[in-house]
């Protein structure tokens, strides 16, 4: 069904406008992605509400998404794994947001990392989106060491739910710009440096 209304997508832009291969195919990436994004989403929503913690995902889908934003990340190869990977976070995540309370010395400590983290691998690239640019590379670190400081102020400040569900968003996102995970699962890390290693050698 996917590829039946990505085909049929490109087909009417391929008739409206005169794009060339490459371009087309950069279209049809953001179209999948786009489908793949929104379709995941509703599906997540549904779930969500169906396991009566609606509230819990939304203001975990809208931190994540903020701070990703930024810090970019871990991608799985396959998009079973993604989903496999993401429901636990989306759904599993909101479930156990309720189950803890996290004192202030548990706070202090996971404040010390995430900053650590952030500092030192945000943002995290892919060999598929290597950062080339450090102009951009240094602003996405300033954006998401500014989003950190926001988020380590409402641990502090907002109420226990929600100072859960900001730990957990970043315990999630500061595993996915590890190198360990990247080692783990055998994909170059500062993929930036590849790229430009390569384009020396040629």
């Amino acid at each position: 069904m996917r590829n039946k209304i990505i085909n049929k997508l490109i087909h009417l832009i391929k008739k409206e406008n005169k794009y060339d291969d490459i371009k087309l195919q950069e279209i049809k990436y953001g179209i999948n992605t786009l489908y793949i994004i929104i379709s995941r989403s509703l599906f997540y929503l549904f779930l969500s509400v169906i396991l009566g913690i609606f509230d819990e995902f939304i203001i975990f889908f809208v931190f994540y998404v903020i701070i990703r934003s930024f810090s970019f990340g871990f991608h799985a190869k396959s998009s079973i794994g993604c989903f496999i990977v993401s429901s636990i976070a989306f759904i599993g995540f909101p479930l156990i947001a309720n189950l803890f309370i996290s004192n202030i010395t548990m706070k202090i400590i996971f404040s010390i990392y995430f900053l650590l983290i952030f500092l030192l691998f945000s943002p995290a690239d892919t060999p598929k989106r290597p950062l080339v640019n450090k102009t951009k590379r240094n602003k996405l670190k300033l954006y998401s060491l500014i989003t950190i400081v926001i988020y380590i102020i409402g641990i502090f400040t907002l109420n226990n739910l929600i100072s859960n569900i900001i730990i957990l968003v970043l315990l999630y996102q500061s595993f996915l710009i590890s190198p360990l995970l990247y080692k783990i699962m055998n994909i170059n890390f500062n993929n930036y440096l590849n790229y430009k290693l390569n384009n020396e050698r040629s």
